[in-house]
């Protein structure tokens, strides 16, 4: 998998991959529609304002990286699930899917605030985020499937690139040019896009199993 994040940092690029991640998914088909699944990941953020559009941005000149380790929880609906009638066998070997749930992860790294000095901030935290993301899964053999995914993970922080240090805390406070600014009204996401391969287990005659 290849991805970045959304936040106060580097590029404005929804998807703009840039670090290498993986994982391991673990599906369990309920019915032809739907799947419980299983998220354990492990993601990589790089950041640097002078690669950003906003020349705001490209003046406070912040750089960040971090690593997430990421569990999620939720349900894949398929759009296109096995004919139990067995009509149409052609269609069976491929469907497009929607993925949600609820997820935690934990993420640490660390922040230059000041890159001629390289003053150092470091920065950790755990917290829940929605898994949005929408794929497509093709049956390579009777227990091999190709699957393509790109999606979104919003973060119930704002602290993904370590800003939250130079929040300012107080409303009166008035900032002067050289305070850095971060947006303190949005959270942040971590997007990307991967390829993944899917072994299937048991009974695949079984109505239930999705191929």
């Amino acid at each position: 998998a290849g991805g970045n994040h959304i936040d106060d940092i580097a590029r404005e690029y929804y998807f703009y991959p840039n670090k290498i991640g993986g994982g391991l998914v673990f599906k369990q088909t309920v019915n032809p529609w739907y799947s419980f699944r299983f998220n354990l990941n492990f993601f990589q953020i790089e950041a640097n304002d002078a690669d950003a559009i906003s020349k705001g941005r490209n003046i406070r000149n912040f750089m960040s990286d971090a690593k997430i380790i990421h569990f999620s929880a939720g349900v894949e609906y398929n759009f296109m699930p096995r004919n139990p009638f067995l009509t149409l066998r052609s269609l069976h070997k491929f469907t497009p899917y929607f993925y949600t749930g609820l997820g935690l992860g934990n993420y640490f790294g660390n922040i230059i605030s000041d890159v001629n000095t390289q003053k150092m901030t470091q920065f950790s935290g755990t917290n829940l985020n929605i898994p949005i993301i929408l794929g497509i899964k093709y049956k390579l053999s009777p227990h091999f499937i190709l699957g393509f995914e790109s999606g979104a993970y919003y973060f119930l922080t704002d602290n993904l690139d370590g800003t939250n240090a130079f929040f300012l805390r107080d409303e009166k406070e008035k900032p002067n040019p050289f305070t850095p600014a971060v947006n303190t009204h949005s959270n942040d996401w971590y997007t990307f896009s991967s390829v993944s391969f899917i072994y299937t287990f048991g009974d695949l005659s079984c109505y239930f199993n999705l191929f």
